[in-house]
C-alpha cells in the first residue's frame, strides 16, 4: 500500500467521520418524529430489547429516519397495522406511565398519527422533531 493511501485510510477512523445515528429515539416528554412511509419491516427481539416494527420515514431533507415500535404493545399494533409505504406516520412521546413495580422504569405513552395516501414533498416541522 503507497503511504498515500494509508494515510488516507487513517484519516477514516476520525471521531469526526462517526455518522448519526439513523433511529429516532424516544428520549423526552414531546418528543416526537413524522415523516413519508418508505419502508416497513420487523426487528427480531435482541438483546433484552422487544420485537420491533420498524419504519422508516422519509424527512424534508430526504433523509429516512428508523422508528421502531415495540410488537407487544397491543395498542400501538392496532394503530399501525393499516400503515402502508406512501402514507404519512407521526409518533409521539405523550407521557410517562409510573412503573407498576417498584425499581423498573415508567412506561412511554406513545401516541399514532396517519394520514392515509399522502405523499407530501414538504413535512409539517411539528413532525421533524423540533
Amino acid at each position: 500500500m503507497k503511504k498515500e493511501e494509508s494515510n488516507e485510510i487513517d484519516d477514516l477512523f476520525d471521531e469526526e467521520n462517526i455518522p448519526e445515528s439513523s433511529w429516532f429515539k424516544f428520549d423526552k416528554v414531546g418528543a416526537k418524529c413524522g415523516g413519508e412511509v418508505v419502508s416497513i419491516s420487523e426487528k427480531s427481539e435482541k438483546d433484552g430489547m422487544p420485537a420491533q416494527r420498524v419504519f422508516g420515514l422519509k424527512q424534508k431533507d430526504g433523509t429516512v429516519v428508523n422508528v421502531g415500535l415495540k410488537k407487544n404493545s397491543d395498542y400501538l399494533m392496532g394503530r399501525t397495522n393499516n400503515v402502508k409505504v406512501g402514507d404519512m406516520l407521526g409518533v409521539e412521546f405523550k407521557k410517562e406511565i409510573p412503573a407498576k413495580k417498584k425499581g423498573h422504569h415508567p412506561a412511554k405513552s406513545i401516541e399514532v398519527y396517519v394520514k392515509k395516501g399522502v405523499t407530501a414533498p414538504d413535512i409539517d416541522a411539528e413532525f421533524k422533531g423540533e
